[in-house]
């Protein structure tokens, strides 16, 4: 009699369990008019937008049904009246969110790990947001006060802040590497030149081989690409050039413990400015390893300019030159489109970072050779 007690008692349980293979969105949006529409969204493989379902708000809310998700995809709620879509992740659990219609972005959405991940995320990233815009306040009443002090405090600043930021996105993606908004994230990160491709590939190796790769996966895959090349963490792609001699000059024979590539012409004058800033930190770290190589973007008929800038500006280092203008083999395999272009490379040839200027460069390359 007890056996068949617990027979029983398991149907009942098997009878409550939820086996509907859909789910339920609920939203609710005071103030909006009634019968205004809002367009459910998914994406495609281009990651591109297409509709799925036209909903109406009545009386202030509108609902929907969508099917579960084995794997965590993504929603899109387009609200085309007012130019705003708002992402949200489809699992297998119901969802909800409450609209504000003044602050449509600042909306957060409950149910499943996806969405619980991406408040956390978005609060985190408010925060950087509210910090930056008060640093920009700050930094506009210290140019209107002309304040050079407060001007250079505030940039110092900004940069720790910009650095910070970028640190939290790297340590939220290396931690989450299976969710869908950890692959979005390194996708902006990709685009914006914020990773290296050492750092991408790090996080793809952390990924559950298991998961079902999605969208935002394999455009993190194709977009990698785009960090070859002339790129922090990266070895500095080989070159050679005529130095002002004509012999041939190779990366390798300027190769120090420290090396700054520096992409400059005689007729470019924010180069000039910045040479003495360059001579000085040469003056001072070359006996400890720092060597320069400087290619020239001049002109054909430039050569002459060329090597008296050199002397004017007392450049005594490693110099090369195809004298092609824009068009230089070197610049372009560097991808330099605005001079000056710096690269610093260490004793193996990889960059270890790129368009130091003034006093910034002179604290990198002492940081690098152990004198800071």
């Amino acid at each position: 009699m007890r056996f068949l007690s617990f027979i029983s008692l398991v149907l009942i349980l098997q009878s409550c369990q939820d086996n509907s293979k859909t789910i339920s969105f609920t939203g609710s949006i005071p103030g909006a008019e009634d019968k205004s529409k809002v367009y459910f969204q998914k994406v495609n493989d281009d990651n591109q937008p297409y509709d799925i379902d036209t909903l109406e708000i009545i009386n202030g809310s509108f609902s929907f049904e969508l099917d579960k998700a084995k794997e965590a995809e993504v929603g899109l709620l387009n609200f085309r009246n007012l130019n705003v879509t708002l992402v949200f992740f489809i699992e297998n659990k119901n969802i909800e969110a409450q609209f504000d219609l003044n602050n449509l972005y600042g909306t957060n959405f409950t149910g499943g790990k996806e969405n619980k991940l991406s408040t956390t995320f978005k609060e985190r990233v408010l925060e950087f947001d509210n910090r930056k815009t008060e640093n920009q306040q700050a930094m506009n009443e210290a140019r209107r006060n002309m304040s050079n002090q407060d001007i250079v405090k505030l940039q110092t600043e900004a940069a720790i802040l910009s650095n910070e930021e970028q640190v939290f996105k790297k340590e939220f993606i290396e931690k989450n590497t299976n969710s869908i908004i950890a692959m979005m994230m390194l996708n902006e990160m990709i685009s914006k030149k914020e990773v290296t491709l050492a750092e991408v590939e790090s996080y793809i190796k952390k990924r559950d081989p298991k998961i079902q790769e999605n969208v935002f996966f394999r455009l993190v895959k194709v977009n990698m690409e785009s960090l070859k090349g002339a790129n922090v963490g990266n070895m500095a792609p080989p070159f050679s050039g005529p130095d002002p001699d004509g012999n041939i000059i190779a990366l390798d024979d300027a190769l120090g413990k420290v090396t700054l590539i520096d992409f400059w012409a005689s007729w470019c004058r924010p180069c000039r400015v910045e040479n003495p800033n360059v001579v000085r930190v040469h003056n001072q770290y070359k006996d400890k390893g720092f060597n320069i190589i400087s290619v020239s973007l001049d002109r054909p008929d430039q050569r002459a300019q060329w090597l008296k800038a050199i002397e004017d500006d007392k450049m005594d280092w490693y110099h090369v030159s195809n004298l092609q203008f824009w068009n230089d083999p070197i610049a372009r395999e560097y991808g330099v489109r605005s001079i000056p272009a710096t690269f610093i490379v260490d004793e193996t040839g990889k960059i270890v970072a790129k368009n130091l200027r003034g006093p910034a460069l002179g604290r990198k390359v002492g940081e690098l050779l152990g004198d800071l």
